[in-house]
């Protein structure tokens, strides 16, 4: 900066409020100064001005998977709004890994953001409280019991049941459901889980429908990939206890269209034969043939949600006193870093879209 201002024959202080865009400085010095600038490479260092200012101007995103449709989707209305708040995003991928979500909260979070979205795998309550350092942090779809942070979840209950409720109002007898296993909800840590969520809709649509459930309408999948989900088309059609399914939910759209393709192999025709139901709403889904009927999750309400959040916890942290990360209080806990009121449940806007795979 001191080069910078000696080229442009000002002070340092004259640089620092022309590079922020400080309208007091007069134009043609503000020019001047870019010149200078940009002649001699010159960046702000951004770590420096973040300690002056408590803030960097960023915020995280940590998505479990950036290569399939809906988080792609999620992490992409996440940015969209992100900069429309006027900070900008930085975006990783966790990979359901426990190590990447710890190096992510520590060297990235801590060091770089202002606050955090982040779609907790692998990592305990006690770990993000620990890892956070006192940053503001919006957890996706959070099962914890006992919530730590603000979270915005899905409709995942809700959603579901609206789809298997669907395929009983068009006329299905045998409804199965694609993903998760019949006894998967004896398992406690499962049964608050995002698919745990999802099949307990399942079953309260089934239920107010008088249908006796059993494991012929569950159809499990050890991993929740398309080439798993194709294949898995072909156990239905060749195992008795599905052999006369005429309805299915799958779990998320990519299955749902994976499983579409199985069908499609084999000759059996959607909706004529099978009808079929996803849950995402995800762009391929309207292109699909036939197109797929799906609970679509709104993604820029998620979005704005998720940021009304975080941003309202960023602008309470600057020089806020609150509780840190260890749960102690007063002016100095958490090193000025607040958490100001217990943490928020939010869920986003959903609905159910009839298309093509459920027409007849």
């Amino acid at each position: 900066m001191s080069d910078v201002a000696k080229a442009a024959g000002v002070s340092r202080a004259t640089v620092s409020y022309a590079l922020r865009g400080d309208p007091r400085i007069a134009a043609a010095t503000a020019e001047k100064i870019r010149q200078a600038a940009q002649k001699l490479h010159y960046n702000a260092n951004i770590s420096a001005r973040s300690l002056r200012s408590g803030r960097s101007g960023i915020i995280g995103v940590a998505i479990y998977e950036l290569d399939r449709p809906y988080p792609s989707e999620m992490s992409a209305a996440m940015s969209r709004e992100i900069a429309r708040r006027g900070y900008q995003p930085i975006v990783q991928q966790t990979s359901g890994s426990k190590d990447d979500e710890i190096m992510i909260l520590q060297k990235v979070t801590s060091q770089l953001c202002d606050g955090m979205i982040f779609s907790p795998g692998q990592v305990s309550d006690e770990e993000l409280r620990a890892l956070s350092h006192g940053k503001p942090m919006v957890l996706l779809d959070d099962i914890s019991p006992d919530p730590v942070f603000d979270s915005v979840n899905t409709a995942c209950e809700d959603g579901s049941a609206a789809a298997v409720r669907h395929l009983i109002d068009i006329g299905c007898k045998h409804v199965v459901v694609v993903g998760p296993s019949y006894d998967m909800l004896l398992d406690d840590k499962m049964a608050s889980s995002v698919v745990g969520r999802r099949m307990t809709g399942c079953l309260r649509a089934f239920e107010e429908a008088g249908v006796d459930v059993d494991a012929s309408n569950f159809l499990p999948l050890e991993h929740w990939d398309p080439i798993p989900a194709r294949e898995a088309a072909y156990r239905l059609l060749d195992s008795d206890d599905y052999r006369d399914a005429d309805g299915v939910f799958c779990m998320t759209d990519t299955i749902a269209i994976s499983f579409m393709r199985g069908l499609a192999d084999r000759g059996v025709r959607v909706p004529d034969d099978i009808a079929l139901v996803g849950f995402d709403g995800v762009t391929e889904s309207e292109y699909a043939v036939p197109s797929l009927t799906t609970v679509r999750t709104d993604l820029d309400d998620l979005a704005r949600r998720t940021l009304d959040l975080l941003i309202d916890r960023i602008n309470a942290n600057v020089g806020g006193a609150g509780i840190d990360a260890t749960g102690g209080t007063g002016d100095n806990a958490g090193d000025g870093l607040a958490f100001p009121d217990a943490p928020q449940r939010l869920t986003a806007a959903w609905e159910l879209v009839k298309r093509e795979s459920t027409r007849r």
